[in-house]
């Protein structure tokens, strides 16, 4: 049986206390409770259609309860209400409840589809743009932009993205992926052949990067996020840390 930390326990008293959602680090313990009401399983096997079993992010999502139980955090709210709100998706990839999102909210979806599918998720008629974040030109304002498992492990431009977002949007939604145990790649180039060493954020670079926005960062403090660096807690196989942060943006 996992234990929490004193210090994780200490952070969700006080969650309960103020009765609201600050951020949050995921636990061991969170997860073996979520499971026991798994309801991103239930309506993944209701709403999966059989094109949609090979696609890689659906199959993530079906064999992997860790990104069931933050998809319920991230998501369930549109999930679970048809909802007069206009949602931005930044590499949500594609799973069979990518359409419940789609007929609950004027939802689009802003994804290369590296993982499969891309020409059956185009014949659903989803409001689909396969660019780089950066390059897009986004109209118009945004109830909620949504960052899910991105930032910074895979995409390292968090203040940009965050500066891009803030002023066209009322809430930003972001899930972090970090390491608190050094975890590095060796990648290569697209436009050349030069092979590359990149090593992942840790908590604290994590959490430095993130001081700025402090006031846009809804219920948190600085002491919680100084505390990022401390928590080798995870709830997944290969050892990182995952934070899930709402943020203020300057649309009221």
């Amino acid at each position: 049986m996992y234990n929490r930390s004193g210090k994780a326990e200490e952070k969700r008293i006080r969650c309960e206390m103020r009765g609201r959602t600050e951020m949050k680090t995921y636990q061991k313990e969170e997860l073996l409770k979520y499971v026991k009401n798994d309801w991103i399983l239930e309506m993944l096997h209701k709403e999966e259609s059989i094109e949609e079993k090979e696609i890689r992010t659906n199959l993530w999502m079906k064999t992997m309860e860790n990104k069931r139980m933050i998809y319920a955090d991230v998501y369930g709210d549109i999930l679970r209400n048809a909802q007069a709100k206009r949602v931005l998706d930044v590499g949500g990839g594609y799973c069979a409840l990518t359409k419940v999102l789609a007929r609950n909210v004027d939802y689009i979806l802003l994804d290369f589809l590296a993982h499969g599918g891309k020409e059956y998720v185009r014949s659903l008629g989803l409001n689909l743009v396969e660019r780089d974040w950066w390059e897009v030109e986004l109209e118009g304002i945004y109830d909620i932009v949504i960052a899910n498992d991105i930032f910074p492990d895979a995409d390292q431009r968090l203040e940009l993205f965050i500066e891009k977002m803030l002023p066209i949007c009322k809430e930003l939604r972001i899930v972090l992926t970090y390491y608190n145990t050094p975890k590095f790649y060796q990648t290569k180039r697209v436009d050349d052949s030069e092979i590359m060493t990149f090593l992942s954020w840790d908590g604290e670079i994590t959490a430095l990067k993130l001081r700025k926005y402090l006031d846009r960062i809804m219920d948190t403090s600085q002491k919680q996020l100084e505390e990022m660096k401390d928590d080798f807690s995870s709830i997944y196989w290969n050892g990182r840390q995952v934070s899930y942060i709402k943020m203020r943006g300057d649309i009221t």
